[in-house]
């Protein structure tokens, strides 16, 4: 009866084929889906495929053509929209959906054709999915926390220089799927206002200068990236123009010293900043040094204000933190949102609620100490571990510009650091851990040493809910029970999603 009810094809779809669908769900990466069960070819063999189509929502009844096909998964286009659904918005940015208009769109926001309430309500959706895919109770998952204000909500975006689709100067973002392709943006939401206004005069001043955009595919050019850095709880801003490592470039027709270019460059950041009626409180110049054979190098020159930028995060309790920030260093990129998530990721640990100064702490991957700073003024002593040392250079100096001394951080592979001495007269008996890792998860060694710390709580931070699905079930294996799955939207308009999961030993 089902193979009567599906429709009946000479062979499996192919290029440029179009189907009319119900789009009724959305995939990891933003894109609608639907189911597309067929009966396939002359031997009538039950196929059950899934269309993944751009700009879809679900509740659309769309017509689509066939881009590729990789087994049972098919990517489609949208030829027309029969029915829209009720969540389809009209987008905000005037780039958005447009990646198939070379130069006119950039591919990102994936989801902004879709009013916030319903994009915050489909991730939910997808994260009960996963855990449900995975054996683990959807029931878990809690209701997820936007974001008050999801517009304007980044601290910190590169921008690319190079050459349009009609080769023509460009400073913007690189659209989805291309390489050597800038989109000149005109318009972007996710930073600030001042971002929209200032970029086109950066784009214009080097024009007016002649400078050259590098070319990656012929390794010439000068200009390279204009990173932007903003303190939304401070307000300060830092600028950084990076360039190839070239002593000298064409400017105003004639070869000039690459540190006089970046002085001139200073000057009319200063000036237009004025002009706005805004300000900037640092600014760099970075020589990006790749040469092969060797390690790339960013050599930083530091040109006006501070040599830092001061960020804050406001913490329950009344607890603030102040973090400097220098070119190089990590910084989560939504400082409001951060709060949010960090917050959770305390109560979950239950440190202000349990006698103050009484638990010791295990923070795995824990990057430049965010979250084991959160943590030191409730507990007896926080033990950090991150691979990166520069990360962990950095964790420390956080440490000592908030004054905490509770806290110890230790560089080097989590295998390699637990079995140290050392870390062991750090971290004692262990009675949380937190572990905030990698996109991928946790590797299979990475759980067999939770097991083997076997610490009563575990709080795992995770940005990739299909791994975080999987880690959970493996988890639950060795004796946690999960409590709680508290998602947090920290990207809004992209389908990235963070959570924030409890489990216990049983």
């Amino acid at each position: 009866m089902m193979t009567q009810q599906r429709p009946h094809l000479p062979h499996s779809p192919r290029h440029g084929e179009t189907f009319e669908l119900e789009i009724d769900g959305l995939s990891l990466k933003g894109l609608g889906t639907a189911a597309f069960p067929c009966v396939v070819g002359p031997q009538e063999e039950s196929k059950d495929y899934t269309m993944q189509v751009r700009k879809a929502v679900p509740g659309d009844r769309v017509r689509v053509s066939v881009e590729r096909r990789k087994k049972r998964t098919i990517t489609a286009r949208i030829d027309e929209i029969l029915e829209p659904s009720p969540m389809r918005i009209e987008p905000r940015c005037k780039h958005f959906g447009r990646r198939e208009v070379r130069g006119e769109g950039c591919g990102g926001c994936t989801l902004q054709l879709m009013s916030y309430r319903h994009q915050l309500a489909n991730k939910e959706r997808i994260i009960k999915g996963l855990m449900q895919g995975r054996g683990v109770d959807p029931g878990h998952v809690m209701p997820i926390i936007g974001q008050d204000e999801p517009w304007y909500y980044r601290n910190k975006m590169e921008f690319s220089f190079g050459d349009t689709a009609d080769r023509e100067f460009a400073l913007g973002l690189y659209p989805k799927g291309y390489r050597y392709e800038v989109l000149n943006l005109d318009e972007c939401y996710l930073q600030s206002e001042f971002v929209s206004e200032f970029l086109p005069k950066v784009r214009q001043w080097a024009i007016e200068r002649g400078l050259a955009p590098y070319q990656g595919n012929k390794d010439e050019g000068f200009l390279r990236t204009l990173t932007i850095r903003e303190g939304k709880r401070t307000g300060e801003r830092m600028i950084e123009l990076t360039t190839t490592h070239d002593e000298t470039a064409l400017c105003d027709g004639k070869e000039m010293a690459a540190a006089d270019i970046a002085q001139m460059f200073c000057g009319f950041v200063v000036f237009a900043c004025e002009q706005m009626g805004e300000s900037v409180s640092s600014l760099y110049w970075t020589q990006h040094r790749a040469v092969r054979g060797e390690p790339t190098r960013f050599i930083e020159h530091h040109l006006y204000g501070s040599p830092v930028l001061v960020e804050q995060m406001h913490l329950p309790d009344d607890q603030v933190l102040s973090f400097e920030i220098h070119p190089r260093a990590f910084f989560q990129p939504n400082t409001l949102q951060a709060e949010v998530l960090y917050a959770q990721v305390l109560e979950k640990t239950g440190l202000r609620d349990a006698e103050r100064g009484k638990a010791r702490v295990l923070d795995l991957y824990c990057g430049t100490g965010t979250i084991g700073l959160c943590m030191a003024p409730y507990a007896k002593h926080v033990v950090g571990i991150e691979l990166q040392p520069d990360a962990v250079d950095n964790a420390r100096q956080n440490a000592g510009q908030n004054g905490i001394d509770n806290v110890t951080f230790f560089a080097g592979d989590v295998g390699d650091v637990l079995s140290q001495d050392d870390f062991k007269k750090a971290a004692g008996a262990v009675d949380i851990v937190v572990v905030d890792p990698p996109r991928a998860g946790l590797l299979p060694e990475a759980r067999e040493q939770l097991k083997q710390i076997d610490a009563p709580r575990l709080v795992y931070v995770s940005c990739n809910p299909k791994a975080l699905a999987r880690d959970l079930a493996e988890l639950c294996e060795f004796g946690y029970t999960i409590e709680t799955i508290q998602p947090v939207d920290m990207f809004p308009h992209t389908y990235h999603v963070e959570n924030v999961a409890l489990l216990e030993k049983a």
